[in-house]
Parts: C-alpha cells; structure tokens; sequence
C-alpha cells in the first residue's frame, strides 16, 4: 500500500493562527524564526474546483517541508521513493497514498513523535502546488503552497487527547530503532519486505487508520 508519513509542525486545530491561540511548535527552523507555519492550514477544508472536475468539492491542502541543500533551491519531494511508485519518476504526481502527518509532542522533554492526522486517497505532487486566497474586492489575501491535497471526507484530525498514544507513536531512527525518520521531513518506510517490526508496524498503523472511528477535528471546518 502507498504510504507516507511527514512531519510538521505540532499545533492543535491546523486551522489557523490569527488569533494566537493555537501556536505551532517544533516543525523546523522557519517555526522558530517566526512563529509561523505553512503546515497551519493543513486540516482545514477548502471548496475547490479541480482541473478536470466538473463539480466544486471540498479539499485538504497539505504542506510539508522538503529541506534545502543550498539553502536556496527548494527540494523536490521524491515521490518514486513512494512504495509502489518507483516507475514513477517521470510524473508530477502520484494518487491514492495515505499522507500521515506526524509532529514531535512539544510539551515534553523527550519530544516524542506521534501521529496527528491523515489524508487517505491523497494526491501527492513532486514539487509544490499553489492555491490563491482572495478577499471581498479580489484582491490576494493569502497563498498555499502544498504537497498532497485529498477530499476532506477522506482527511483526518485527531484530537489532542487521543493522540499522545503509543498506538500513535512513530519511531525516530536516531533513538536506537532500525526504522523510522531520519533528518528528512518526510519518510518513506523502504524495506518492510526485509523488516518484519517495519512490516508489522506499518499494518498496524494502516489498521488503526482504516478502522478508526473517532472524533475528527476535520469536521465542521471551512475555509472560504
């Protein structure tokens, strides 16, 4: 099954931040120069019409950082590394991945990983796409950049206080694991097939996420 696991920034509605009440924390350098992140609107629907679509549906835009290694050039994200993709390496995008979106718990001193949410059926793009925001007089207010983009029936937002789980915890090979994120942002879990824990790992976090039945944080979101 395609999947990818990304880390961002950890924050508790990814609906925003204009009123300074849901701060991102962790997430990089970019966080911590400004306080901002793009990963903020990363659980928040938006009505779109989709090239080759005739009908106006509801999305998630989801960013996640694929570092510089000149500190200029911005990375293209590797989508052939993508279980399953490795013919792909002339697309610009590859469909139905689960995108898992991760973040290190910011309120504690070991800065655990764990999942926060994913899109199921996601559309995920090599480089960066963008979608403009305007106001009242159509004047640009606001532009996404994003990475993966899925229907917003098929995203998921876990609640805080279901996520601080080690049901949901994801590994950091640095701490002493064969498998998990390395110094990328994004991890593409290679080698299950020889790695029975990666294996076992991944079909329970495919499990969890095709049979859970929570409360989703998605719902009852709308951005205009």
């Amino acid at each position: 099954m395609r999947i990818l696991f990304c880390n961002i920034a950890w924050m508790e509605r990814y609906d925003g931040n204009e009123d300074g009440t849901d701060q991102p924390r962790g997430g990089g350098e970019y966080v911590e120069l400004t306080g901002d992140a793009h990963e903020k609107y990363n659980f928040t629907p938006v009505e779109l019409l989709l090239d080759g679509s005739s009908e106006v549906d509801e999305y998630c835009l989801g960013f996640v950082e694929t570092k510089s290694t000149n500190g200029v050039t911005v990375n293209k994200l590797n989508i052939e590394k993508i279980y399953g993709c490795e013919h792909k390496k002339k697309e610009i995008a590859v469909d139905d991945v689960i995108v898992v979106y991760c973040a290190k718990y910011p309120f504690s001193s070991t800065y655990e990983t764990y999942v926060v949410g994913w899109y199921q059926h996601a559309i995920v793009y090599r480089e960066y796409e963008k979608c403009e925001f305007y106001d009242d007089n159509d004047e640009v207010i606001y532009t996404q950049s994003y990475n993966a983009l899925a229907k917003s029936r098929d995203c998921v937002l876990l609640p805080v206080n279901a996520r601080r789980n080690q049901k949901w915890r994801v590994p950091r090979k640095r701490k002493g694991m064969s498998f998990g994120f390395g110094q990328s942002n994004v991890w593409f879990a290679p080698g299950a097939e020889n790695n029975p824990k990666l294996k076992e790992f991944l079909d329970r976090i495919i499990q969890q996420i095709e049979e859970y039945d929570g409360e989703n944080m998605v719902n009852n979101k709308r951005r205009s």
